[in-house]
């Protein structure tokens, strides 16, 4: 790209740009400073709540509003508020309950805009918490304040995902739409939501139906994102979904650097 001023980069954080160690590399904070340099701008767009964003959002000096909570949210990080926010219905109440009842071994994460909520605390939901360095507030689903519930996501093992698909897809809920962020995460979102008609959004609210918008992912709820954005990469680690929808499969990793190599392809 010969002119980087409108140009966009907004990436997905786990499994994209953040290794295991779930820490921005040196390499690429050096890239996205030349990218910005270059007259581009950079933001991060994840299923992560604001508080377990922000410090990403500081490593990265984000100079544009990022998309949360998988496309329930846009939050600016220069005027410090949410620009957006699409709320389940009271019905995700009762959802989750059933869900609970139903699986003794699954957790459930209720996201709102004010904080985190946990109903049950398992090994896996202690393991993200602290991945995510969030303090949860413990309470029953009926407990929770309603209508500012942006999302719930259930934590289970692996191997017990299939199960606990199964089970969502035979009680045909019209309540909002259901995808699997990781192997042990899956998740209950507004209806319509997804990381992609935030993009869709983000174009209209930020003025930016003239810019090239630049998309990485690797997973299931990045699909529309890449769908949606004008050019989309992924890491070579991603789906194999993924990658059929992405302009450019990468060569390197989340683990290697994969966002610098993407942005070392923009700048050529």
């Amino acid at each position: 790209m010969k002119n980087l001023q409108k140009t966009l980069l907004i990436t997905d954080l786990d499994g994209t740009l953040l290794p295991a160690k779930k820490e921005v590399t040196p390499g690429c904070l050096r890239a996205i400073a030349r990218f910005r340099q270059a007259g581009g701008k950079f933001t991060i767009a994840t299923g992560r709540t604001l508080q377990a964003a922000s410090r990403y959002l500081q490593a990265i000096q984000a100079d544009m509003p990022a998309i949360l909570f998988n496309g329930a949210g846009i939050y600016d990080p220069r005027e410090e508020k949410m620009l957006y926010t699409v709320e389940l219905p009271e019905a995700a109440v009762s959802v989750t309950r059933q869900v609970l009842d139903a699986f003794p071994d699954v957790s459930a994460e209720i996201l709102c805009s004010d904080g985190t909520y946990v109903s049950r605390m398992t090994a896996y939901e202690r393991e993200h918490l602290e991945i995510c360095q969030v303090t949860p507030i413990l309470a029953e689903p009926e407990q929770i304040p309603k209508g500012d519930w942006l999302k719930v996501l259930f934590a289970i093992a692996p191997e017990r995902m299939p199960d606990l698909i199964a089970y969502f897809q035979k009680q045909h809920w019209t309540c909002g739409d259901f995808v699997q962020s990781e192997a042990r995460f899956y998740e209950m979102l507004p209806s319509g939501v997804t990381k992609g008609s935030a993009l869709q959004e983000y174009r209209k609210r930020c003025g930016m139906e003239d810019w090239t918008i630049v998309a990485a992912g690797d997973f299931d709820n990045d699909l529309e994102m890449l769908r949606q954005a004008d050019f989309s990469a992924c890491p070579s680690n991603a789906q194999s979904c993924v990658k059929a929808v992405s302009d450019l499969v990468l060569s390197n990793s989340c683990e290697t650097d994969a966002i610098a190599e993407l942005i070392d392809y923009l700048m050529l």
